[in-house]
């Protein structure tokens, strides 16, 4: 892993080029901020931001122009495709496959949504699929998890003290997830499906009311990437982040209770070392260690099953069994870090 480099950023961002508030510079200054590397933007049915130039880098952060494909039957978020057209009613089952023609990538967005809360939104919740054609799923989205806890008589505590209510992964989509590891390579991450809103103007910086501003977002669930090194190259970097997001070389943080950049999972056998996203052949025992930059309770989950468990800041493991492993820890018993799956064959 000496070869690798750590990036940290968000993704799932809204903008005002769909209905969000703020322009791309207000976005950049959030960012530096935040002390982001990266910003993955996901604009409802629009890549205008990308054809207005905003791909690559921007005073110090890496933007990634994609747009999130916004269906009654389920979203998805996508990047490399230079045009989409509006998807309302289509079945994923029929804009996926068109992605895939178009050369692009699809994260399947918010796929789990509990009962609960809603602020009056109607359930989003994912179909069951019979396409593979989607490199990943966001398996914790940050505003999703709000939502589903601010029932209508808690918005204002909501508002003031939004992390109240950030309950982690739903457990049944952590399930769905691995069942789907265990046939494919699939990736899991972090979104924040971050929309600021400002009252009673939308469209003004000032405002009575900030629901959610990007400041407080672009803090909270995180995407940590192992990539090789970015160069500064527009091009270069933007293929890099891609190819780490598909990869599953990234682990998902809650950094807003404690800075994750550091933690690192992987498999050993002999003198290799393997890494999240990357898959070993069954046989032979392997040595799965985990190692963090703060004391937590941590948990090696394998196939939906937990299967050793640590307090402190690293937790080894032997096993020989093929199956999709992965680490899950809790910081002061709140959800904090959620690796890639390591695949054994």
């Amino acid at each position: 892993m000496t070869d690798l480099h750590e990036y940290t950023g968000v993704i799932h961002v809204h903008t005002a080029y769909s209905d969000s508030f703020g322009r791309m510079p207000y976005v950049i200054e959030c960012a530096n901020g935040a002390g982001l590397d990266y910003v993955f933007v996901s604009d409802h049915n629009t890549l205008a931001a990308r054809h207005d130039g905003w791909d690559g880098w921007h005073d110090g952060v890496l933007l990634l122009i994609g747009v999130e494909i916004t269906s009654k039957k389920g979203h998805t978020i996508a990047f490399g495709i230079d045009n989409c057209t509006r998807r309302t009613a289509a079945h994923p089952n029929e804009y996926l496959p068109e992605i895939d023609r178009l050369g692009g990538t699809a994260f399947i967005a918010h796929p789990e949504r509990g009962d609960r809360g809603k602020l009056f939104q109607r359930r989003q919740a994912w179909p069951d699929l019979t396409t593979d054609c989607y490199a990943g799923i966001e398996i914790w989205s940050y505003a999703h998890d709000w939502v589903d806890w601010v029932y209508p008589w808690r918005l204002i505590k909501g508002i003031r003290q939004p992390d109240a209510g950030i309950t982690g992964p739903h457990p049944e989509l952590l399930r769905r997830w691995d069942d789907v590891a265990l046939r494919r390579h699939v990736s899991g991450l972090g979104a924040l499906d971050a929309h600021e809103k400002h009252f009673p103007i939308p469209k003004l910086k000032w405002a009575l009311l900030r629901v959610l501003p990007l400041g407080h977002f672009f803090r909270t669930i995180r995407t940590h990437v192992l990539s090789r090194e970015w160069s500064g190259d527009d091009a270069a970097d933007d293929a890099a982040l891609r190819d780490a997001l598909v990869a599953g070389r990234c682990f998902t943080a809650y950094d807003l209770i404690g800075d994750a950049t550091g933690a690192r999972f992987a498999a050993r056998r002999g003198g290799k070392t393997i890494v999240m996203g990357e898959e070993t052949p069954a046989g032979e025992e392997l040595e799965f260690v985990a190692d963090l930059p703060l004391e937590a309770d941590i948990s090696l989950v394998r196939n939906s099953e937990v299967v050793a468990e640590a307090a402190g800041c690293e937790l080894t493991h032997s096993d020989a069994r093929p199956g999709v492993y992965r680490i899950e820890a809790r910081l002061g018993g709140k959800p904090w870090v959620f690796t890639n799956h390591i695949y054994v064959r």
